[in-house]
C-alpha cells in the first residue's frame, strides 16, 4: 500500500496548492510569458526504443531495438494545456530498412496542463516490431549492411504512464526547457523533484506460445535544471535527475492452453540527462536538445535488464494570436476552473 499513499499524497499536494501557485504573477524581469499566443512546434528525433538483457554469469547479452530511426512530433501549447502526437513517418529513409531490421511502428500522444509551480503530464506510447541489435553475436557468419537481422515483429511495447512535477524557483521557466512555451530572459536554475507512475506491458505471440509481462512503475527523480541565457535571445539549458522506485512485475506464459502467472517487485534505478541549444523571441523559436536516460533492475542473481534511451532532438516553432473561436473556449475552460476555487 506504500506506493498508493504516495500517489494520494502527491494528489492531495497538488490541489491544495496549484490554487495559491497558480494566483502568483510570473517574474517578468526572468521569465516572459505568452498567455495570449499559441505556440506551435515540430520535432524531429533520434529516440531510440532499446531493450538490454544481460546475463552476469556469461557476460552474454541480448539488445532488441525498434525500427524507427527518426520519429517526428506535433506540438501546440496554449495558456494552461498542451499537447503533441507523435509517430515514425516512412519518408525518412532511415526508416524504410525493412528487409534488413523489419517493419516498426510508433505512436505516442502526450498532453500537459501547467497550474502555477505545478505540471501534471499524461502520455501514451506504442512501439512494434523489434530486432536484435546484436545479432553478430547468435549467428557467426552474419554479415553487417547485408546479412538480415533476427528480427520480432510481432513483440509490442505498451506504455501509458503520468508525471507530476513541482518547480522551487519562480525565476525558472521549466516551460521553456521543456517546452518552449515560455522565454526565460535572465539566466536561473531550479529543483525540480517528479513523480513518475506508469502502467508497461510487452508481450510477444509466437508459434506454439505467447508471452507476456505487465509492470507498474512508480519512481521518484530529484531533478536539477540550469538555463543560462546568451545574448538575450539565446539559451544553454542542463539537467541532471537522478531517482529510484518500485517495479511491481506479472509474468505470463500461455503454452498448450496452460498459462503460468509469476508476481514479483523489483527495485529500481535511473538516470535522465541533457543539454539543450536554443534561440527564442517573441514570435520564433528553434533549438536542439541532447537527451539521455537509463534505467535498471535485477531480475535475479545472474540477469540484469536495462532499458536505455538516447536521442538528439532538433524542433522549430512560431508564435501567435489564436483565432477568436479558439481563444473564447480556452477561457470559458479557465473560468470554469477558477471559479471552482
Amino acid at each position: 500500500m506504500f506506493y498508493k499513499n504516495v500517489i494520494l499524497l502527491f494528489i492531495w499536494c497538488f490541489c491544495s496548492n496549484a490554487t495559491a501557485q497558480g494566483k502568483k504573477a510570473t517574474d517578468s524581469i526572468y521569465i516572459k510569458s505568452f498567455p495570449d499566443k499559441i505556440s506551435i512546434r515540430i520535432n524531429v528525433d533520434t529516440q531510440e526504443d532499446l531493450f538490454s538483457l544481460k546475463n552476469t554469469e556469461d557476460n552474454s547479452q541480448l539488445t532488441l531495438q525498434s525500427n524507427n530511426s527518426f520519429k517526428l512530433f506535433l506540438s501546440l501549447d496554449y495558456k494552461f494545456i498542451g499537447g503533441s502526437i507523435g509517430f515514425a513517418p516512412h519518408f525518412f529513409s532511415d526508416n524504410t530498412d525493412d528487409y534488413l531490421k523489419g517493419k516498426s511502428s510508433y505512436t505516442n500522444y502526450k498532453f500537459r496542463f501547467f497550474l502555477g509551480k505545478w505540471v501534471q503530464g499524461f502520455e501514451y506510447t506504442k512501439v512494434k516490431g523489434f530486432y536484435i541489435e546484436n545479432t553478430q553475436d547468435y549467428i557467426s557468419n552474419w554479415t553487417e549492411n547485408l546479412d538480415p537481422y533476427l528480427q520480432f515483429s510481432d513483440l509490442k511495447y505498451l506504455t501509458i504512464g503520468s508525471h507530476t512535477s513541482y518547480v522551487f524557483n519562480p525565476k525558472f521557466s521549466y516551460r521553456n526547457v521543456l517546452f518552449q512555451s515560455e522565454w526565460q530572459q535572465k539566466s536561473a536554475g531550479s529543483f525540480v523533484p517528479t513523480l513518475y507512475y506508469d502502467y508497461n506491458r510487452t508481450s510477444l505471440p509466437l508459434e506454439t506460445t505467447k508471452l507476456a509481462e505487465d509492470f507498474f512503475n512508480i519512481r521518484l527523480a530529484l531533478g536539477y535544471y540550469y538555463t543560462l541565457v546568451i545574448r538575450k535571445k539565446g539559451f544553454a539549458s542542463a539537467y541532471l535527475a537522478p531517482g529510484a522506485g518500485v517495479r511491481f512485475s506479472k509474468n505470463t506464459t500461455i503454452s498448450s492452453n496452460e498459462k503460468t502467472i509469476s508476481k514479483n517487485t523489483y527495485a529500481t534505478q535511473f538516470l535522465d540527462s541533457g543539454l539543450q541549444l536554443g534561440y527564442s523571441s517573441d514570435h520564433f523559436i528553434f533549438g536542439t536538445k541532447l537527451n539521455f536516460s537509463v534505467n535498471a533492475y535485477k531480475e535475479n542473481n545472474t540477469e540484469t535488464i536495462s532499458q536505455g534511451k538516447s536521442y538528439l532532438l532538433f524542433y522549430i516553432g512560431y508564435r501567435f494570436t489564436p483565432p477568436k473561436p479558439v481563444a473564447q473556449f480556452v477561457d470559458k475552460i479557465s473560468l470554469k476552473r477558477n471559479n471552482k476555487k
